[in-house]
């Protein structure tokens, strides 16, 4: 299964633009490098970075080989994935900077996570953005959008179907984490799907953050990562 290639999309377009600043999580997690101080020289940040930036990458080799980036460029300002994907060129300062070499570390931080461990951080992507009420009938399609993007197989499909309409309980997601690296990620991920103004997603991520012990100091570098 390609679990870690939906995660990565999903990471990339925001959720399909749920955040507030969509597509910044794969230039500040990336760019941050590891061997950095707090959350930036963590193994599994950069492994969710490298992820996101690698279906950025992805998207526009696409659009380069079938000749759609100028179309493409010109709808950045849409809903859809072209547009949402678009503005992480801007969040990376320009194509120029978009072309440079990830460091081989994030990517076999990405390689050794598991499918376990992806599917682990969609449910929280997802839980999270339940919390302000359900998925409207846009964003469920833009979700599909992202599935395709992905490539998703039909069984991927069947089961990111089944985690949108029968989201799991917190409580059951939480207690699959065990460790504080993963209270990041699942942190991070969870911060990544939604939009923190709204009072219902501050409301959770207030819970997120006492249930799996996020000091103060990570929550911030968590909002500048994925603001």
């Amino acid at each position: 299964m390609s679990l870690k290639r939906i995660l990565g999309v999903m990471l990339a377009s925001r959720m399909a633009g749920r955040g507030r600043r969509r597509g910044s999580l794969g230039s500040a997690a990336l760019l941050g490098g590891l061997g950095g101080r707090g959350l930036r020289g963590k193994a599994g940040v950069a492994a969710l970075g490298y992820m996101a930036y690698q279906a950025y990458r992805d998207h526009q080799s696409r659009q380069r080989a079938s000749g759609s980036t100028a179309h493409a460029a010109s709808s950045g300002s849409g809903s859809g994935l072209s547009g949402i994907f678009d503005q992480i060129a801007g969040a990376l300062g320009g194509e120029a900077q978009s072309t440079e070499t990830p460091d081989p570390r994030h990517q076999q931080a990405a390689e050794a996570m598991s499918d376990d461990r992806a599917l682990l951080l969609i449910r929280g992507m997802i839980a999270a953005a339940h919390a302000d009420g359900n998925l409207s009938a846009d964003e469920r399609h833009r979700i599909a959008g992202q599935l395709d993007e992905a490539e998703a197989s039909a069984d991927e499909r069947r089961l990111i179907a089944t985690e949108i309409e029968n989201p799991k309980p917190i409580d059951t997601l939480l207690s699959r984490i065990d460790d504080h690296d993963t209270a990041i990620e699942f942190y991070l991920a969870s911060r990544a799907a939604v939009d923190s103004e709204t009072e219902a997603n501050r409301a959770y991520l207030t819970l997120l953050r006492n249930r799996l012990g996020i000091t103060e100091e990570e929550a911030r570098e968590a909002e500048e990562l994925a603001p």
